[in-house]
């Protein structure tokens, strides 16, 4: 596992603050971590291959994934 360093996040999102970095990765659907202390985790494995129109991290529940019965 290729981690990125706290600069190497820094400069690929141009964000020094945890909640714009979180902002910038999700809008480019890069797959991260939010850790326990509130820093941002991600590989450069998701960076080189993002997700996009896949499900972006979101500390809320999805309830548009429930059926109609």
């Amino acid at each position: 596992m290729n981690l990125l360093s706290d600069d190497e996040l820094k400069r690929l999102t141009g964000a020094k603050h945890a909640a714009r970095q979180e902002d910038v990765l999700n809008a480019n659907g890069i797959y991260f971590i939010k850790r326990m202390d509130g820093s941002i985790v991600t590989t450069w494995h998701h960076v080189n291959h993002p997700a996009k129109g896949q499900a972006k991290n979101d500390s809320g529940p999805d309830f548009g994934a429930i059926g109609n019965g």
